[in-house]
């Protein structure tokens, strides 16, 4: 039996299409919990539309999805949790392929499968270089993985031990990369096992997508905290594979993020980062506090790419 534990704000036009692919699983033994988040739309009411029994909503005030999936994973029955977002979708064999992995590996309490990005009805599969092949399944070094920048884990395309999560949760208030920060917490003491398959569908909206916005100064230097606490854990090569990761990671979303900071902030960012990050990474904070951004956007896309 799993639980399964779905955010909801606002997400009207998507909620009954990733719904019904829980409901339409070749694997029929969970439960679905979703948390609506103070939506004001429609979407409580298209979600009552599907008349399972399984089917719980819980209605609250809004605050956060941090605190909605957290308060999700309070009301969970069974020992196992999986996410899923609330405008993505599974395919109908994702249950079905996870619990098989389980049994398969029933030392293990992190699972993640292969997932696809979906954007102007064009669909990308995820793929990378440090994944088993594709259609086996394995386990994988989370910093390994991200030391590539692309993380194995997403919202949509996992399933936890509700152990993990009793010990772990998401930090509540944290608006972008909640999830990010949550699994590097995890993941600096468990593998992840892996199922390469296309198993679950997000879809890419860059109008409205997280990653194109500005990250808040609170959530950034909680991020950076997180960074730093984990480093301080891991093996000599995990640690140099998250620097990788971080070292891409931190200057890109400053990039993005610097103009919406005070002064202040940028000063108090600028020495936080100086002893966690490269020089290059460095440089090119430096060079933003300094300087507009056109005359560092050179040394940007050069980072990005």
């Amino acid at each position: 039996m799993i639980s399964i534990v779905i955010p909801l704000y606002n997400k009207e036009p998507y909620v009954l299409e990733t719904l019904q692919s829980v409901v339409n699983q070749t694997f029929q033994s969970f439960e679905v919990i979703v948390v609506d988040d103070g939506s004001t739309d429609n979407s409580v009411a298209v979600a009552k539309k599907i008349n399972d029994p399984r089917i719980c909503i819980i209605e609250r005030e809004n605050e956060g999805v941090s605190v909605a999936r957290n308060v999700g994973i309070e009301h969970a029955r069974f020992d196992w949790v999986a996410f899923l977002d609330a405008d993505d979708w599974w395919a109908s064999n994702f249950l079905e392929a996870f619990v098989k992995a389980l049994n398969d590996f029933p030392e293990e309490k992190i699972f993640a499968g292969g997932r696809s990005r979906v954007f102007q009805n064009e669909t990308e599969r995820y793929a990378h270089p440090y994944l088993p092949k594709d259609g086996s399944v394995g386990k994988v070094n989370y910093f390994q993985v991200i030391s590539k920048y692309l993380p194995p884990i997403n919202s949509s395309n996992v399933v936890m031990a509700k152990s993990l999560l009793k010990e772990h949760r998401f930090r509540p208030g944290m608006k972008q990369h909640e999830d990010h920060d949550l699994w590097i917490r995890i993941c600096a003491q468990h593998e992840v096992v892996f199922i390469n398959e296309p198993l679950s569908f997000y879809r890419k909206d860059l109008q409205n997508s997280g990653s194109a916005s500005g990250f808040s100064f609170t959530d950034f230097l909680n991020y950076l905290k997180d960074i730093k606490t984990v480093s301080e854990i891991l093996s000599s090569e995990e640690k140099n594979f998250f620097k990788r990761y971080y070292n891409r990671f931190v200057p890109i979303r400053y990039f993005q993020s610097y103009y919406q900071y005070s002064e202040t902030q940028r000063k108090e960012f600028y020495t936080y980062c100086k002893g966690l990050l490269s020089k290059k990474s460095i440089c090119i904070v430096r060079g933003l506090n300094i300087f507009s951004f056109v005359n560092v956007y050179s040394i940007f896309k050069k980072l990005k790419g």
